[in-house]
């Protein structure tokens, strides 16, 4: 969407209009991508006062733009609640995710911003419309095919932590069984490689997380395959940015600390040390190590 707004056939009466309106937009998503969702947002409020409006019949200018500034202000207001602590501002966020997904004409809008009104419910901790706005897109997933599979997993995720929330465990189980099937899926088709490589290992760490709430041994079998994947991976030199793997294995050697398994987390941090060393964690990962 945001590569139309710099198309001048959209607008060749305004020409202005669309470079003010393009710098905006290009300027909100950098402060967005830099974490400053305040400024953010003042730059998406000012580029959504200075859309001009046009006929009825020009749906994706008069509606589909609006979508669109909606839906990053909402997000902007989620991540600052986030980044500073002020629950109020959930207030903005669920009203700003409410009109983008009311207004959306494209089908894939509105289920990107179904998915960012749950999210924000659930971080209300209003979980059971949460879970509700997840159900729906579970049910109407399969009618948008050309949604990725990292949408589909967050959806998952997401229903699955409302179950637990609400006491469901047994639905909670189908529902990380399902996610699990997709993660499975997601290996064969793709190994590890640097697109689908990050993805899979946050999904995976956070799939064993929730299983510690059901099944340790479940989540024991998930982490013991998350260190096979991120050690194929810190043999390929393919990928520009390890971080993600560093970081995964810190919190896999402290949940592995908590779980009062010395010896698997020594192995653990030891691999951190071996292939990170100018990690940032290797104070804490010392410290650990010594309580071992």
């Amino acid at each position: 969407m945001l590569s139309m707004l710099g198309c001048g056939c959209l607008f060749p009466s305004t020409p202005h209009i669309v470079t003010d309106l393009y710098a905006d937009v290009s300027e909100a998503e950098d402060l967005q991508y830099y974490g400053k969702y305040g400024t953010a947002i003042e730059k998406y409020e000012q580029a959504l006062k200075k859309l001009p409006q046009f006929p009825v019949d020009t749906k994706v200018i008069n509606i589909s733009f609006p979508t669109f500034f909606k839906y990053h202000i909402a997000f902007c207001y989620a991540k600052l609640v986030e980044a500073e602590g002020d629950v109020s501002l959930y207030i903005k966020a669920e009203a700003a995710a409410r009109e983008s997904y009311e207004s959306a004409v494209v089908p894939s809008d509105q289920v990107d911003a179904l998915y960012l009104w749950g999210y924000i419910l659930f971080k209300q901790a209003r979980y059971e419309e949460a879970r509700a706005k997840f159900e729906d897109l579970i049910e109407i997933f399969p009618q948008h095919v050309e949604k990725d599979d990292r949408l589909r997993g967050s959806v998952l995720y997401g229903l699955g932590k409302a179950h637990l929330e609400l006491g469901d465990k047994a639905a909670a189980r189908r529902t990380f069984t399902q996610l699990e099937v997709l993660i499975q899926t997601l290996v064969k088709e793709h190994g590890i490689r640097s697109r689908s490589c990050d993805y899979i290992v946050e999904a995976l760490y956070a799939l064993g997380k929730v299983h510690l709430e059901l099944d340790e041994a479940a989540a024991r079998r998930t982490f013991a395959q998350l260190e096979v994947l991120i050690e194929i991976a810190l043999r390929d030199r393919s990928f520009t940015d390890y971080g993600f793997l560093e970081k995964t294995l810190y919190a896999l050697g402290k949940t592995y600390t908590e779980l009062g398994d010395g010896s698997t987390a020594r192995r653990v941090f030891t691999q951190l040390c071996v292939n990170f060393p100018d990690s940032s964690y290797k104070t804490e990962v010392e410290r650990l190590l010594e309580k071992q």
